[in-house]
Order: C-alpha cells, then sequence, then structure tokens
C-alpha cells in the first residue's frame, strides 16, 4: 500500500512539473524581452551620456574659434547638423527609453499578476495533494470493507446454499410426511367405514331385539288386560306402532364432494348443517318433505370435521382440519370470526402406525 502511495506522489510532482514547464515556457519570451528591454535602455543611457559630453566638447570648441574652419570646411555648419541630427536622435531615444519604461511597468505587472496566480496555484496544489491524501485514505478504508463485504457476501451465500439444502431436505420430508398422513387419512375413512357398518349391523339387531322385547310385552299386557269387553286380541297388536324406533330413510342425498364428517339439526327450523371433506358447511331445508339447500359456508381451508349451532339458531361453528374454528351468520352466510391455533398439532398414532 506505501508503494502505491509513493506512485501517486511521483505521478503527481510529475504531472506538477509538467504543468509549471508549460506555463513558464509561455512567458519565457515575455521575460527574454523584458531582459532585452533593460539592456537596450542601458545602452540608450550610456549614448546618451555620451553624445551629451560630445555636445559639450563641441559647444567649448564652437566657443574657442568661433567663424573659424578646418582643412577649409565650414566647422559651425558642420557642427550645428550634427548637433540637430544628434538632438533628433536623442529625442527618439527618449521617447523609446519612455516606451521602454511603460513596457517594464507593465510587464512588472504582468509579473506581479503571474506570481500571484502562481501563489493561489500552488495553494490550491497544496489543497489538493490534502485532499488527495483523505481520498487516498478512504479509498484504503473503503477497499478494506469492501473485501470484508465480499468475504461476508461468501460466508452468505455458503450459509444460503446450506440453507437451501435443509429447506429442500424438510420440503421433501414434509412432502413424504404428508403423504403418509393422506395414507393414514384413507385409512382411518375405511376404518370408520368400517365401524359405521358394523355400528349400523349392531343398531339393527339391537332394534329388532328392542322391538321384539316390546311386542312380547304389550302381549303379555294384553292377555292380563280382564273382561271381554276390555281385552284386546293378539290380532289387535299390529294396530301399534313402538314410537322412536327408526323405520326406514326419510332423505338421501349428495352433500359434498366426498367424505360428510358432521351433521346437525338446527335448533329453531327445520334446518340440517352438514360439514365435509371439500372444506365447506351446507345448509339443507328439509320442511318441505324434500331437502332443499339454503345456502354454502366457504372459508374454510381445510376439511370441516365439526358443525354446531347455537342456541339461537342464528350462528353456526365449524372446526376444521386446519386447526382453526370459524363462524357463520345463517341468514347472509357470511364469515364472522376465525379462531387459530397457535401450532397445529399432527395426529397422534400408536405403536403399530394407526391413527389413535
Amino acid at each position: 500500500m506505501a508503494l502505491k502511495q509513493e506512485n501517486w506522489r511521483d505521478l503527481i510532482a510529475d504531472r506538477l512539473r509538467e504543468r509549471n514547464k508549460n506555463e513558464t515556457s509561455r512567458y519565457a519570451e515575455i521575460i527574454q524581452y523584458n531582459n532585452r528591454l533593460f539592456d537596450t535602455a542601458a545602452k540608450l543611457r550610456q549614448e546618451n551620456l555620451d553624445l551629451k559630453i560630445d555636445k559639450k566638447i563641441r559647444d567649448s570648441a564652437s566657443s574657442a574659434g568661433s567663424g573659424g574652419a578646418v582643412y577649409g570646411v565650414d566647422v559651425a555648419a558642420i557642427t550645428n547638423a550634427q548637433i540637430q541630427a544628434l538632438e533628433k536622435k536623442v529625442l527618439a531615444q527618449q521617447e523609446e527609453l519612455t516606451d521602454l519604461h511603460k513596457r517594464k511597468g507593465e510587464h512588472s505587472q504582468m509579473v506581479i499578476t503571474l506570481n500571484q496566480k502562481l501563489s493561489d496555484l500552488q495553494r490550491l496544489l497544496a489543497e489538493k495533494e490534502r485532499a488527495l491524501a483523505q481520498q487516498t485514505a478512504m479509498c484504503v478504508l473503503l477497499k478494506d470493507e469492501l473485501d470484508e463485504l465480499k468475504a461476508s457476501h461468501v460466508t452468505i451465500k455458503d450459509e444460503s446454499l446450506a440453507s437451501q439444502l435443509r429447506a429442500n431436505t424438510a420440503e421433501e420430508k414434509l412432502r413424504a410426511v404428508q403423504d403418509e398422513n393422506q395414507k393414514l387419512l384413507n385409512l382411518l375413512m375405511e376404518y370408520k367405514s368400517r365401524d359405521a357398518e358394523i355400528m349400523n349391523k349392531e343398531n339393527d339387531k339391537f332394534f329388532k331385539e328392542k322391538k321384539a322385547r316390546i311386542e312380547s310385552e304389550l302381549e303379555r299386557a294384553i292377555r292380563d288386560i280382564p273382561g271381554p269387553s276390555g281385552a284386546l286380541g293378539a290380532a289387535d297388536l299390529d294396530r301399534f306402532d313402538v314410537d322412536g324406533l327408526p323405520e326406514g330413510v326419510e332423505f338421501k342425498f349428495d352433500a359434498h364432494d366426498g367424505e360428510v364428517n358432521a351433521v346437525r339439526w338446527s335448533p329453531i327450523e327445520r334446518i340440517v348443517a352438514t360439514g365435509g371433506a371439500d372444506r365447506k358447511v351446507k345448509l339443507w331445508d328439509v320442511g318441505k318433505g324434500v331437502c332443499e339447500p339454503r345456502g354454502v359456508l366457504v372459508g374454510s381451508n381445510q376439511g370441516i370435521n365439526s358443525v354446531e349451532f347455537d342456541s339461537t339458531g342464528s350462528m353456526i361453528l365449524a372446526a376444521s382440519n386446519d386447526s382453526a374454528s370459524r363462524m357463520w351468520s345463517v341468514v347472509d352466510h357470511r364469515l364472522r370470526l376465525s379462531l387459530f391455533a397457535s401450532t397445529p398439532q399432527p395426529p397422534a398414532t400408536s405403536a403399530h402406525g394407526q391413527l389413535k
């Protein structure tokens, strides 16, 4: 990590040197030109001084031999012409010197401005270097956090795969348990059907024996009645009916799509409620001598195994195999209340695998 930081610093230093070189090369010509102007101004000042000395010499010579001529030449005329030329040259040099001073001031101001910009750039560079150092440290921290997150992601992924495998195993076990439960339910329904057949046979036998016993008791009672007018013959016994003994099927109809697990009479009306494996509670009107449907109560998630009316006959309560109890209104067939158990319990089995 320290090697990376040194590389960053070297790279920044190289870029700064390159930028300084580019910005300095732009103003190198101006600086050289300013130096030449300084040299030219110094040279012109020296020439101006020489000209002034020469003028003084000539003035002295002209005053000493006024009106004279050297080698037949008018010295005064030559001197005046040279003096005028030199004065013009001095004026031009002075104007040029003034212009150079003006340019020097402009260049000095430009140098001051450039120095100020350079200071600002250096200060900005220092700030950027500090910000870069902070960002570099932040990048290091973020990289460490990213490595930790990657490691956590790998761990979470492994845990997720393990959880998925456990879930798949549990799902397979659940399907196996559901299949076994369905087999047990089918076995239970078969046992219930056998028990119902056995109970029906025992009931038929019981009622036949009870009817024979009652008929025998009636015959003895008739024989014990004295008097010819009040006596009843054995032939008159067929006119008596024994109350409470069912002699036939009153109604027979298909109530549900599957097994019928519960039947209950209404306490106030000739209405029968049935509950079946199709998760429905159905109401039947048997008051007109025929069985007519009065309504279907829905909302259960599993088969209905018990139904019960309240004392007024206006509400009906049903329990289902999803460990819940639900209450409906008989009038409008609407679900009014649902009660759920905290944890549904599977049916208990004996040691031989049969339902208790």
